[in-house]
């Protein structure tokens, strides 16, 4: 019997995911599944049958060694101590290229420096977004993209990955590769840096506009600017023609 874990924030991947352990035949293993302790607004979750873990106990993270052979991280909003990544395999479906803008929201860093973006499946070490990698998709970006539009792109990279290779990662009958480079990391911080924008700042209106739509990002309100009277201002950016993709 191989016991697998996935600890994982993002309703749609949980969702495939189960739908992939009802179709694979012919193996003996068994996935439970369970979401962040941090994560703010779980219902849909919940309504997938998931509890709560927090990765950051030791209690837990001794009992998750102690009864998993794999742990599958899929979007899970805690970073996965050392205690765990060195005793347990585990690895991560992580909605960027490594090593290209790894650590938070790679998409919004992708529209801005250009560098690719895509999904990457890969082995966990005690760094961020930096072990081995297993599989990985890149996807394009076009102009008249926003966040959300380039997210769903790689989440949907996401699920054609793992339609192909499922097996495999549950069997452990993969070759992972080391990473190229330690490429670049983006923080919280810098994200929140971001969103701060500079009504002084000189660039291109092409460069502005990427800035925009890196911010976009549906219901989420994250560019803003402070007015004369001290108040944030939201906003984000919405184009009126779309292509036919």
């Amino acid at each position: 019997m191989i016991n697998i874990l996935v600890i994982s924030d993002n309703v749609e991947l949980v969702s495939h995911m189960q739908t992939l352990h009802k179709k694979l035949k012919g193996i003996d293993f068994k996935i439970d599944y369970r979401f962040s302790v941090v994560n703010k607004n779980p219902d849909g979750l919940l309504s997938l049958g998931m509890t709560c873990v927090d990765v950051k106990d030791t209690e837990a993270v001794a009992s998750i060694v102690n009864n998993y052979d794999l742990v599958i991280s899929a979007h899970c909003k805690q970073i996965f101590p050392k205690e765990l990544v060195e005793n347990v395999r585990c690895i991560n479906i992580h909605p960027g290229l490594n090593p290209y803008n790894r650590g938070w929201y790679p998409q919004v860093f992708s529209i801005i420096n250009k560098m690719p973006i895509g999904c990457t499946i890969h082995e966990m070490n005690e760094h961020v977004d930096h072990g081995a990698i297993i599989y990985q998709r890149r996807v394009d970006v076009y102009s008249d993209d926003t966040s959300l539009e380039v997210y769903n792109r790689v989440q949907n990279a996401e699920k054609e990955l793992l339609n192909e290779y499922f097996k495999s990662l549950v069997l452990g009958s993969y070759k992972a590769t080391k990473m190229k480079g330690d490429g670049n990391y983006n923080g919280i911080e810098d994200f929140n840096k971001l969103c701060e924008l500079d009504l002084n700042h000189y660039g291109t209106l092409s460069e502005h506009l990427d800035i925009l739509r890196a911010l976009s990002h549906g219901e989420f309100s994250n560019a803003y600017f402070t007015n004369c009277s001290g108040d944030k201002v939201y906003l984000k950016l919405d184009f009126i023609h779309r292509r036919m993709k």
